[in-house]
């Protein structure tokens, strides 16, 4: 499925909808047929008068910072990845959007400057520039120190949510979430990453730089071996992405 930020701020989505990930409170996909795009394709209703500010889309499910830098998200709820505090999809039937989707609860008077999602998990810089994750966490890509999800619980989130340990006095610029992994580059522009083992950089030399899971040639080393899961193999070890950036 995709998603768009139209130039009024609004949001539209088509393609699968098995989880309600349209948002438009039925499970029909869109796209596929004649007469389900323009100005007959329904808008994604973010509550009375909200829109987006900014929108990122996982497998199955989608959140988005609003124009009051609160956090809606709504589609597929297997792990939590919706930060709702249950495992219930949103947007598959009537009434469940608007203002009858609540918000992301992120802490008490915290909201969101930043988002990224993975496959099953999301992750938001807050306007302190910490990093909270929530969703699935087998792999540890929540960043908590455990493989426990969160999100699927009520207890789950606010204040309970534990932020990401950075590191002391660190904080985040951005984030990028991978299927199963998340990365943040951090206020000194170093990068750190945790979860299972794949992730890509473009370095201040302009160079590209990727590791992890290589099994379908995804690093673009011109190979199928996987980087950064044995000593030596990551600093000046680890190959530059043969490609033209410019």
């Amino acid at each position: 499925h995709t998603c768009a930020i139209l130039d009024n701020d609004s949001v539209k989505c088509w393609g699968k909808n098995s989880a309600g990930q349209l948002g438009i409170g039925a499970m029909d996909d869109r796209g596929d047929g004649a007469g389900e795009m323009g100005d007959t394709l329904s808008t994604v209703n973010l509550g009375t008068g909200r829109t987006a500010k900014r929108l990122v889309s996982g497998s199955g499910h989608n959140c988005a910072i609003l124009d009051n830098n609160s956090v809606k998200c709504w589609g597929l709820n297997t792990a939590g990845q919706l930060g709702l505090g249950d495992t219930n999809d949103r947007g598959n039937n009537a009434g469940e959007m608007g203002d009858s989707l609540p918000s992301v609860h992120l802490g008490t008077g915290r909201t969101a400057k930043d988002l990224a999602a993975g496959a099953t998990h999301t992750c938001a810089i807050l306007d302190d520039d910490s990093v909270k994750c929530w969703g699935t966490n087998l792999y540890g890509q929540l960043g908590i120190g455990d493989g426990t999800d969160r999100g699927n619980n009520a207890a789950d989130m606010g204040n309970s949510l534990p932020t990401v340990s950075l590191g002391a006095g660190r904080s985040a610029k951005t984030l990028s979430l991978g299927w199963l992994h998340s990365c943040a580059l951090l206020d000194n522009n170093l990068v750190k990453c945790w979860g299972a083992n794949h992730g890509c950089a473009l370095l201040d030399n302009d160079t590209l730089k990727c590791w992890g899971f290589n099994m379908s040639g995804q690093l673009g080393l011109g190979d199928t071996s996987g980087r950064g899961s044995a000593g030596g193999q990551m600093g000046d070890s680890l190959p530059a992405v043969d490609v033209d950036l410019n």
